[in-house]
């Protein structure tokens, strides 16, 4: 339970369902409730088995760049922070998707795909923490728990995205904000941690 819990709550706070309501709104603004309802189910389903691909074959991928797991913890680390001080809201935005693709998500039918699976859900962040977990859980109960943890991940994000709306009337533009900037304190601790541990490593 503690390697479960410890995937899945960064993983959460990477994806960043609640701070990406706005644009699941904002780029479906035109769509019916179901489509809504069937392009949350694709985004979560695609980002699973993208984040599930690379937990699988992460060791072969490592290997054949010849990438040790100290650099790339450390450099996991790194985009971590930076993740994190977009979401303290202190740097610009722009770092997950470009002002490109969210316009081009806004004039798209169907955006379940991209921008919204990739690569605002399982983006560069997401796939990075992935790969280093399957690095450090080598065991085969722990690899079964980091699969569980991805596709635990994937349903809270399908249940935000298809109850965007009523979290939106919930929470309120302040409400995402400041739950976002909270999350965004605790991943830079892990961000720290990650980089920490790769130091030591090395």
């Amino acid at each position: 339970m503690q390697d479960f819990l410890t995937v899945l709550v960064p993983l959460l706070i990477i994806m960043d369902p609640i701070g990406n309501l706005p644009f699941f709104l904002l780029f479906t603004r035109d769509n019916t409730a179901a489509e809504r309802q069937r392009m949350a189910a694709v985004a979560a389903g695609a980002s699973a088995v993208i984040l599930i691909t690379f937990a699988l074959s992460g060791d072969a991928l490592l290997r054949f760049f010849h990438i040790s797991m100290p650099a790339f913890q450390l450099a996991g680390g790194f985009i971590f922070f930076i993740y994190a001080l977009q979401m303290l809201a202190l740097i610009p935005s722009g770092i997950k998707t470009s002002d490109e693709e969210k316009e081009e998500g806004i004039r798209k039918d169907n955006i379940a795909l991209v921008p919204l699976a990739v690569p605002l859900l399982a983006g560069p962040g997401a796939i990075t923490a992935v790969l280093v977990w399957r690095q450090k859980l080598t065991e085969p109960v722990q690899q079964m728990e980091l699969l569980a943890a991805i596709l635990a991940a994937c349903a809270i994000v399908y249940l935000a995205l298809r109850f965007a709306d009523t979290l939106r009337r919930l929470l309120g533009v302040g409400g995402i904000r400041v739950i976002t900037r909270l999350l965004g304190l605790l991943l830079a601790v892990i961000a720290v941690e990650f980089m920490v541990q790769g130091w030591r490593q090395i």
